[in-house]
């Protein structure tokens, strides 16, 4: 019983060893394993993408419309522009073809939605900051957008 006792801790320690110079022998330069690399994976890409169709920037009106598309990987549950929510529908052809550029990866969201506040207010003279985002039925958010229009006196 000794004999086969001991036979296994050699094996189990030799063994050990062998692990561990094969681990040395794979990590990188950095310390860290290709496997472990290639657990990273650049998750900005599920995050929902908005694309502002053109507005003014200067403005003599105390309201501006503001819409856009947003495209995602899963629905949108609402557009929060400043302190309202937007209203919200599928994105058309007509929409789309308002955009000058989509972003990266936008053409395989399966999910365009459409968004508009007809009435965003500019409280006062002079620089208005509005600020927008999206969030997702998954839980994910968009980036916040801040967009400035210049009210001028009429």
């Amino acid at each position: 019983m000794k004999v086969i006792t001991c036979l296994a801790a050699v094996v189990a320690v030799s063994s050990g060893v062998m692990l561990y110079a094969q681990e040395k022998a794979n990590n990188t330069a950095d310390g860290t394993t290709p496997a472990q690399k290639g657990l990273v994976f650049n998750t900005e890409a599920f995050r929902p993408q908005i694309v502002l169709h053109e507005m003014p920037r200067t403005t003599g009106a105390a309201f501006v419309t503001l819409s856009g598309v947003i495209f995602s990987r899963s629905a949108i549950d609402r557009v929060e522009v400043g302190n309202r929510t937007a209203v919200l529908r599928q994105a058309e052809p007509k929409d789309l073809v308002k955009i000058d550029r989509a972003p990266e990866g936008a053409s395989d969201a399966p999910y365009r939605t459409y968004f508009e506040v007809p009435d965003a207010g500019l409280p006062r003279l002079g620089a208005n900051d509005l600020t927008v985002r999206a969030f997702a039925t998954d839980g994910r958010h968009s980036d916040l957008h801040r967009i400035t229009v210049v009210r001028t006196a009429k």
